[in-house]
């Protein structure tokens, strides 16, 4: 592949990357405008915090296993092709996932008043716009050659790489905890 075309690539991922963001940050706005807006009755509680829990589940899980990959070639146990493929295998449950976590919690009726709710939410955006970031990493990783080992990156991609599965897990388990918190208040 030439510069130009690569160039190009990347241009034209950085687009589609974009895209991502504006596209993640409308459905979440969408997700708690609609969760202040809607009153659902009473009865769509318990199979909107179902939907909520299995997406938790799908999502959550998901984020582990592709990160659980990573840690694992940054620590020598195994190779850069093993975490691009973990990532495209786990890119649709990951985001199946997010996307049933916006939908249903628009049902459970998010308290805005309360500064631990409004912190949740905050930690969904920002998982969300990692994972939409962390495409760029994908696409970059799935260019090295197959035996590459993390230490032969430059320290900025590897201080990027670490930061944000930290900002990942951060997120996504502030967000777990608040709400089971919320959930038992």
């Amino acid at each position: 592949m030439t510069t130009k075309e690569l160039d190009d690539r990347r241009k034209q991922r950085r687009r589609i990357r974009t895209v991502g963001y504006l596209g993640v940050i409308a459905a979440w706005a969408f997700s708690v405008g609609m969760g202040v807006l809607l009153e659902p009755p009473e009865w769509v509680r318990i199979p909107a915090l179902f939907v909520h829990l299995m997406s938790l589940v799908v999502g959550l899980g998901a984020v582990v296993m592709v990160e659980w990959h990573g840690l694992l070639w940054a620590t020598g146990w195994s190779t850069v092709r093993e975490v691009v493929q973990a990532d495209k295998t786990l890119i649709l449950p990951i985001w199946a996932g997010l996307a049933g976590l916006l939908a249903s919690g628009a049902l459970l009726e998010p308290s805005l008043d309360s500064p631990l709710t409004v912190i949740k939410l905050g930690c969904v955006l920002v998982l969300s716009l990692n994972g939409v970031a962390l495409t760029r990493w994908t696409w970059e990783l799935g260019r090295l050659p197959a035996k590459a080992s993390f230490h032969s990156l430059p320290f900025r991609l590897r201080a990027w790489f670490i930061g944000s599965g930290i900002a990942s897990q951060l997120a996504w388990w502030t967000a777990v905890f608040i709400g089971m918190w919320n959930s038992t208040a």
